[in-house]
């Protein structure tokens, strides 16, 4: 079957039928549809637990032989980062955070902010705290300008460990 994962919560399934010998043929796609189509193609829907096909093949004797195959969800990385924020005190745009949409482990998380000097100004191990645009308590606001961030986050589904690195503008 192609795709064998599905990466989109409705998708479409393409099934290769290789028996030999058979006649009758019945899918079940374990969502409550079946064919009798040699190579059928299936649109699944809502597939975030995955599903579990069953080919069913018949020979002309009265044979029956039965397979199935797992197609699980494999939840994609979806994420934003926003390139510019202004920590002006108006009430829009205040704080520099990601947004992560799926595909990421909110225990596994950190977030690094360095000035232009690398000098490490922010750091934070929690997905929901972003950054205000502060330098310290003691040091107050930074000034306009690029400062660079970095991301770390695990996978939940591969237990992959990401490292993603960017910028991000300051303006008052």
């Amino acid at each position: 079957f192609s795709p064998e994962t599905f990466t989109d919560v409705n998708e479409q399934v393409t099934f290769s039928n290789n028996s030999m010998g058979a006649v009758d043929y019945l899918w079940n796609f374990g969502d409550g549809a079946t064919s009798n189509i040699t190579n059928p193609t299936h649109l699944f829907a809502e597939t975030e637990e995955g599903v579990i096909v069953s080919l069913t093949a018949i020979s002309e004797f009265g044979c029956i032989h039965t397979v199935e195959h797992i197609i699980p969800y494999d939840e994609q990385e979806v994420f934003y980062v926003p390139n510019t924020f202004t920590p002006d005190g108006d009430n829009f745009n205040q704080i520099f955070s990601p947004i992560f949409y799926s595909g990421f482990d909110p225990f596994n998380f950190s977030m690094l902010i360095f000035n232009r000097w690398g000098e490490l100004i922010f750091e934070t191990k929690n997905a929901e705290i972003g950054w205000d645009g502060s330098y310290s308590d003691k040091a107050g606001v930074v000034a306009d300008g690029i400062y660079t961030w970095k991301i770390a986050y695990k996978n939940p589904q591969t237990d992959e460990r990401k490292i993603i690195v960017g910028h991000v503008l300051v303006l008052r």
